[in-house]
């Protein structure tokens, strides 16, 4: 028979309300627990150091964003980009989100009736370093991201007046400033990471373990037993900060996992004023346990009682417990996934295959739909309350389309906000971009967070051609407690983001507009494509007389529209037509510059097939400024070249044809001379001309392709399409 050893930890975090049943006595004790987790300002300064006035009582944080705990500055919602890494925080491109400091503002009052007990901030878990203030008075630091901590504010706190906590988190270094050693910097989710709370205790309770001003440890050391009789042995610290000494009963309580009794342990003890008594408890056998496993994760309860005469004057449940296990079984108890990470984690799963759902031998049609879900269909009306949003891409029967990458927009509405970008792009469309959000294949998955405020959030999610899902979400109002602590609610009027370093927009905010929304719904009798595309061309024509019919946007719109009513049994809602229009109305827009320019005809010809493909039937999200500078810094002239098969017609007077795909050939026939470059030459000019033409593909290559193919540089290749323009600059713009 082994003994089991049971040290209580500093997350024993669970109030004595919580947890257990009316069969154990002395239930009414002076202790009172209160999370603080919503109602905090937060902001971040990339270069400030703790101290800067932002502790105050009376600094204006009234512009800082709004939040609830646990919160962390190094993801997606706060930064408005994905960072490079978890995992070392020295592989950053950006050091920005990684070396300053992230500030947090909490106020609250605390009841007047309250005013004679203990009062401790305590703190689950803050990531790495942290400072910590009360009323503008130091309360001290802590380094440790592994450890819970508190601190005794008894002499800092007014009850029945506003209180202001301020706390400062960086999670690169220590108190001395240097940075922390590498191993230590596993970890890349700075903030306030986990629960943070008010306890009020009598004098004489069970401190918070794992302060370092405290005796004991945080962890829970267990031993295998024979599965037929277990013992447990407890160590519970209790500290006597009364004038007097007391004389006290320390009793213990042993609960299975559905809360029934197991055992009952009492100690006495007598403890001097201002001293940390440990218990040392020591059960009856309890037998044939429940065994912990892996597939079953039977966890037992921990319930500790302080006893002063006959009042119980403190109680302290453990939310982790411990368990019997068998010899050898070394399987540890996973943590709970915490809500820090769901951006990083729904993002990794949209670029992973994982993502992809399992072949179940069902043949699916063409996509015609967009489908949503959602984790959940109720929320709590709190900032802290996510919930994760699944789009997928359907057939009209409702079957999953296997290899679906359509460009997909998100929209909300209601008392919520995405934490996630709002365009998701697979890599298709994007040439010259390195920037945005790109996934492998449906299904991918979005996150929303709750503004705090109770009503319906519609999700919904377009994509061109494919009809539009929608989801919705109600949150639902709750009433706090104020009884003991009072959180004044903060309004989200007139607060601004984080800023934060980002590159300056280009977007042109008016789009001119050819095509005007509508709010009809089309409901067609079935017929085929070219029928559809008749009438749907007929209707844009009808109501938007500026509309060239000839052009190659509109010839694309009224395609996809047509397939659009095929795939949907003659159907297509308003707010379907309105997104494709909108995205005709930019690539005019686009395919307008590209007619100002002094771009050879041919290649201006095919750049307007690249962006009608690009924006209209992949539904890409493009930057209109950022198009019109791209086209800008082609240089004017050079000559066009077109990859072909035999069986192409050579009509287009100037341009060279050929049927070698390789972009390093093309150069070559064009410049002879090319062959003779230098390899850093040829390099530098395969790099340029592949980003002037959309058409050129570059892929990476085997080490076995790069040794036989001597036109491959920096470990790719570069390829032309068939059948599309290739313009080849100028010799004075690639000459070595």
């Amino acid at each position: 028979m082994k003994i089991i050893f049971l040290l209580l930890s500093a997350i024993f975090c669970i109030s004595f309300s919580q947890s257990p049943k009316k069969s154990i006595d002395n239930q009414k004790n002076r202790r009172i627990e209160r999370n603080i987790n919503t109602q905090w300002t937060f902001n971040y300064f990339p270069e400030e150091t703790a101290g800067k006035g932002y502790e105050l009582p009376g600094y204006d944080d009234s512009k800082w964003p709004a939040i609830s705990l646990p919160h962390t500055w190094n993801t997606y919602e706060t930064t408005g980009e994905f960072l490079n890494f978890p995992g070392n925080a020295e592989g950053s491109d950006n050091p920005y989100w990684w070396m300053g400091w992230g500030w947090y503002r909490k106020h609250f009052l605390i009841n007047s009736d309250y005013a004679d007990r203990k009062v401790f901030i305590e703190f689950e878990g803050v990531q790495k370093y942290c400072k910590i203030w009360l009323n503008g008075k130091y309360l001290g630091d802590h380094k440790s991201p592994d450890s819970s901590f508190d601190f005794d504010i008894t002499g800092y706190v007014e009850p029945g007046k506003d209180n202001v906590l301020a706390v400062a988190v960086n999670n690169r270094k220590t108190e001395s400033g240097k940075p922390l050693a590498k191993e230590e910097s596993s970890d890349v989710y700075g903030g306030l990471c986990s629960n943070v709370r008010i306890v009020f205790k009598d004098n004489l309770y069970i401190p918070m373990q794992g302060s370092s001003i405290h005796e004991g440890g945080t962890s829970i050391i267990t031993q295998p037993c024979s599965g037929k009789e277990g013992i447990v042995n407890v160590l519970t610290w209790v500290k006597n900060d009364n004038l007097q000494k007391k004389n006290c009963t320390l009793q213990t309580t042993i609960l299975d996992a559905e809360d029934n009794l197991v055992q009952v342990i009492k100690s006495e003890a007598s403890i001097n004023p201002g001293q940390f008594y440990k218990f040392d408890q020591t059960s009856k056998s309890i037998k044939d346990p429940h065994m912990w496993s892996a597939e079953n994760p039977y966890m037992y309860k921990v319930y500790s009682c302080v006893i002063d005469g006959k009042e119980a004057v403190d109680a302290y449940t453990s939310c982790r417990g411990f368990r019997f296990t068998r010899e050898g079984d070394t399987t540890m108890v996973l943590k709970s996934p915490g809500v820090l990470n769901i951006v990083d984690d729904v993002f990794l799963k949209n670029m992973s295959r994982d993502s992809v759902i399992a072949q179940q031998g069902i043949a699916s049609g063409r996509p015609a739909k967009i489908t949503l879900n959602g984790s959940q269909q109720k929320i709590v009306a709190d900032r802290g309350s996510v919930s994760i949003i699944t789009a997928d891409v359907v057939d009209s029967s409702g079957n999953h389309v296997y290899g679906a990458n359509t460009n997909i927009k998100w929209k909300i509405s209601g008392p919520a906000k995405l934490i996630g970008p709002a365009v998701y792009e697979s890599d298709i469309t994007r040439h010259h971009q390195t920037d945005g959000i790109w996934y492998l294949e449906m299904p991918v998955s979005n996150v929303i967070r709750s503004t705090g405020k109770p009503g319906r959030i519609h999700v919904s999610v377009s994509a061109s051609g494919l009809a539009s899902g929608s989801f919705d979400i109600i949150a639902e109002g709750y009433k706090p407690d104020n009884s003991v602590i009072l959180e004044p609610v903060l309004d989200d009027e007139g607060r601004a983001p984080v800023v934060r370093l980002a590159l300056k927009s280009n977007r042109l905010d008016e789009i001119p507009i050819e095509i005007m929304m509508t709010s009809e719904n089309f409901r067609l009798k079935p017929s085929d494509k070219s029928e559809y595309s008749r009438i749907i061309g007929e209707y844009i024509l009808k109501n938007n007389r500026s509309v060239d019919p000839v052009s190659v946007e509109f010839k694309t719109l009224v395609d996809l529209f047509a397939s659009q009513l095929v795939n949907n049994n003659g159907r297509l809602i308003a707010d379907d037509y309105n997104f494709n229009a909108d995205n005709y109305n930019t690539c005019r827009l686009i395919s307008g510059y590209i007619n100002s320019t002094k771009l050879p005809l041919p290649f201006k010809e095919g750049l307007k097939k690249y962006y009608a493909n690009a924006i209209i039937l992949q539904g890409s999200e493009k930057d209109t400024g950022e198009e019109m500078n791209w086209l800008n810094w082609i240089p004017s002239g050079g000559t066009v070249v077109f990859v072909q098969n035999g069986n192409a017609v050579n009509n287009i007077k100037g341009v060279i044809y050929t049927k070698n795909k390789d972009l390093a050939g093309i150069i070559s026939l064009v410049y002879p001379g090319f062959v003779k470059f230098s390899r850093e030459a040829k390099e530098r000019a395969l790099i340029f001309i592949s980003k002037m033409n959309p058409f050129v593909h570059v892929t990476s290559t085997s080490e076995q392709n790069r040794e036989s193919d001597k036109n491959i540089i920096s470990n790719v290749s570069f390829t032309a399409e068939e059948g599309q323009p290739i313009l080849i600059p100028l010799l004075k713009f690639i000459a070595e």
